[in-house]
């Protein structure tokens, strides 16, 4: 009899060990397999720096620009960012205007045009502008340094009182180990490994790009203000990301 009682004791101890150890269990699954996509964009700024430090510019006011209206351009606080490509798409923040906006690249000493455009919003954002690719004559070399600007133009009859905001972009040539990185990588991976090596406009673009094809990921969302909080952009971290202007 005692020994009857024993072993449906046992039998009973090591049912609810049982019953108790997938729940406890469960916890730890999920802890050691985490979704990329909760993680932050680590961008890593790279040894490199423009002449002027990234400051927005505020108006002091006219008939298309109110007075402190301001725009903000979307690069890290060195004013200077790198690329892979020739046509890197640059961003910046534009408020609410009826003025025209021309966006110029030129050599960096400023004397000759590489590429401009002039487009309008009808309604304040982030909006990206992409530098096409032009042919040998055009294009932005490896090794070179450009300078950038978008201009608010305030008053046609008087360009002198322009918005305007300058910013640098330097394309260099991926080493061997970033080209093997990049290579059949999907949008998550290459967005980690532009940021890693401290690709400045492909980290932007590619994020962008991912927001545009699912607005409504949160967790997208999230990384987008973390990686420009981290450059000091909090203050156009929340505005809405437009359209690219064609």
């Amino acid at each position: 009899m005692k020994r009857f009682l024993h072993q449906a004791t046992l039998a009973v101890a090591v049912s609810a060990m049982a019953a108790t150890l997938p729940s406890s269990l469960a916890p730890m699954r999920a802890q050691a397999q985490p979704l990329l996509l909760s993680q932050n964009v680590n961008f890593q700024a790279p040894d490199v720096t423009a002449p002027t430090s990234r400051q927005g510019g505020t108006h002091r006011g006219s008939k298309l620009c109110p007075a402190g209206l301001s725009i903000t351009p979307l690069v890290p606080p060195t004013n200077i960012g790198l690329t892979l490509t020739e046509s890197p798409t640059i961003f910046v923040y534009v408020p609410q205007t009826s003025a025209k906006i021309e966006f110029t690249v030129l050599n960096d000493k400023e004397e000759d045009v590489v590429y401009e455009k002039t487009f309008k919003l009808d309604k304040s954002g982030i909006v990206g502008v992409t530098i096409p690719a032009m042919g040998k004559n055009k294009s932005l070399e490896v090794g070179k340094r450009y300078v950038w600007s978008f201009s608010l133009v305030c008053d046609p009859e008087d360009r002198s009182g322009d918005l305007v905001v300058k910013g640098f972009v330097q394309r260099i040539e991926p080493q061997a180990t970033l080209k093997s990185d990049l290579a059949n990588a999907d949008q998550i991976t290459r967005l980690n490994v532009y940021a890693k090596n401290g690709i400045w406009y492909e980290t932007l673009a590619t994020l962008a790009q991912m927001r545009r094809q699912t607005p409504g990921d949160a967790r997208l969302t999230a990384k987008w203000t973390q990686l420009l909080e981290s450059q000091g952009l909090e203050s156009v971290a929340a505005q809405p990301l437009l359209v690219q202007p064609l």
